[in-house]
């Protein structure tokens, strides 16, 4: 049996990392789709189809996309706090090293992810690259930092409250 000290000690978990971010992609976009839907039901929203638009234009999409960034904010920290809670760090440069290399796979993997779900793959939530790329502007983009921030979060978080 591998001791959290030598868990830590063997690094970058691939296999741990690609789980979690799995789950918590999942999570948000249920929840980011579901507060889109929520308020076009709630508030009676004409669907893009009826207005001739694409879904980045829909009333329900527009209205709750800064909220969607916000739900990146509160989920993907707490799938950080879940893949790191069980390693104990030797070194803060080790524990930094490993924040950062999380950081980064989950930033590619959610480029990936989200190039074959919204763009390639074809259904009623998908987007032209242009669309998804130039139009999502800036929501895209704060998605992907809230994303890469979320290890560093969490890592600023725990540093902080283990000085109390």
């Amino acid at each position: 049996m591998i001791s959290k000290q030598q868990s830590f000690e063997k690094g970058f978990d691939i296999k741990r990392a690609l789980v979690y971010f799995l789950v918590a992609y999942v999570v948000v976009t249920i929840l980011a789709t579901a507060i889109s839907v929520l308020y076009g039901i709630v508030y009676h929203s004409p669907q893009p189809e009826e207005l001739g638009v694409s879904l980045l234009k829909a009333p329900s999409f527009t209205a709750t996309v800064p909220y969607h960034v916000l739900i990146m904010l509160l989920v993907w920290p707490a799938f950080a706090w879940v893949y790191f809670r069980k390693r104990q760090p030797q070194n803060r440069h080790g524990e930094l090293t490993e924040v950062l290399r999380l950081s980064f796979f989950w930033l590619a993997a959610a480029m990936i992810v989200d190039f074959v779900c919204f763009v390639l793959i074809k259904h009623s939530w998908s987007f032209t690259p242009y669309e998804f790329y130039v139009e999502y502007q800036p929501w895209i983009s704060l998605i992907y930092i809230s994303i890469f921030l979320s290890p560093l979060i969490y890592l600023g978080l725990l540093r902080l409250l283990s000085k109390r």
